[in-house]
């Protein structure tokens, strides 16, 4: 089982000096939700995240530029490395990676791994520009992998290549980790090809659906072929391999099924409604973070979801939360970041983390714990008022 402890930032949009936000609280807590005013850098933390995924799954490829988007409002931090650092548990022991980059090479990447024995944080292996460390070599991260590892790749995405037994742990610590944010690719067809393919979540699904009171009575998938008209309006020419193999493929269409009422609202039979075109944006959005939720809450993984609340009711935004409280035990955690000041009444203090920005711009992260708050406070209305900062200020 995996848990994320903390992320760290440093030198990315928003972010300056280095800011870590805890994302466990021992067995405390199963959500960490993010407050603070537009702007003020909640967006970035899931950027960062996404960012981070991204570097570690894909540095390898022949076309991968890394991502250099360095703190722009500060003399000189154009020319420093953009750093990301996870700490994270596997079967209870605890494990830090950390690399940092610029525009067109790595400049360091240090994998440690805690001492079953004395509990220390032990080095797996460490890169720097002047080579790795000198036991590297004994856990797979030797000469030999780093002189086919090339100035913009990780190491750790390398020897995935090789099946190394540490990229593998990070490999597989990105499978438990899903990012839902506007400024990520959309998830649509990755949640349906989840619920097409999956019986049990989409009987899950369809419960969570019934519990929140919509009123779709199933879900049915079928396999549509494209049609040639299809490709005659794109606006570019397929080439024809291309073409053939989107049209074996085929696509699916995705409909739900609502109640036929009479005039006197009894049942009389069922009607498919397209999803795309004939389902509310609102539905579409519940849908979008409702499939991964499901996921998260029964195969213990941790999902991230950006402006958490925008297409959910208050009430439902809630109850969806305390589902995650319901299972401490199989490692299901949510963090959110959100404007929905009424989830701070169902929080605890140490649930709760603030970001904004200082005059010089730079985002801070705060825990609303290390601010002597005392469980039992009126989180939402002291929030509101201004107490703990991370609001905007409206001047009349």
């Amino acid at each position: 089982m995996y848990r994320l402890l903390s992320f760290t930032i440093e030198n990315f949009r928003s972010f300056c000096t280095a800011q870590t936000i805890s994302l466990d609280g021992g067995d405390k807590h199963s959500v960490t939700a993010v407050f603070g005013p537009n702007a003020g850098g909640k967006s970035n933390i899931a950027r960062a995240l996404s960012t981070f995924v991204a570097c570690v799954r894909n540095s390898s490829e022949a076309n991968w530029r890394l991502p250099y988007e360095p703190f722009l409002l500060k003399a000189g931090m154009d020319a420093r490395p953009t750093s990301f650092s996870i700490e994270f548990l596997r079967d209870g022991r605890r494990y830090d990676y950390t690399f940092s980059y610029l525009f067109n090479r790595v400049v360091r990447e240090e994998l440690k791994e805690e001492s079953a024995r004395t509990g220390r944080m032990n080095k797996v292996f460490e890169r720097t520009e002047e080579g790795l460390n000198p036991y590297a070599r004994q856990f797979g991260f030797g000469k030999r992998l780093l002189d086919r590892t090339r100035a913009e790749t990780l190491l750790v995405t390398k020897g995935r290549e090789d099946n190394n037994e540490y990229s593998n742990i990070i490999f597989d610590l990105l499978d438990h980790v899903t990012v839902i944010s506007p400024s990520a690719d959309p998830l649509g067809p990755l949640f349906v090809d989840m619920l097409k393919n999956d019986v049990e979540l989409r009987r899950k699904t369809l419960e969570l659906l019934r519990s929140c009171d919509f009123a779709i009575r199933d879900i049915k998938f079928s396999d549509v072929m494209l049609p040639e008209e299809f490709f005659d309006q794109m606006p570019v020419q397929l080439p024809p391999d291309l073409k053939r193999a989107i049209m074996e493929k085929g696509s699916t269409a995705f409909t739900t099924v609502h109640a036929l009422r009479d005039d006197d609202r009894s049942i009389v039979g069922y009607r498919e409604l397209d999803f795309w075109n004939q389902e509310s944006m609102g539905t579409q959005k519940f849908f979008e973070v409702a499939v991964p939720i499901i996921d998260a809450l029964e195969n213990g993984k941790a999902i991230f979801i950006d402006e958490y609340g925008s297409f959910i009711h208050p009430t439902l935004s809630g109850a969806i939360l305390a589902l995650f409280e319901g299972r401490k035990d199989n490692g299901a955690y949510m963090m959110l970041t959100t404007h929905d000041t009424t989830l701070l009444r169902d929080l605890d203090r140490s649930e709760i983390v603030l970001v904004e920005k200082n005059h010089a711009e730079e985002s801070l992260i705060t825990s609303l714990a290390s601010l002597g708050v005392r469980d039992g406070e009126a989180f939402e209305k002291r929030y509101l008022s201004g107490m703990y900062g991370a609001i905007p200020i409206i001047e009349q």
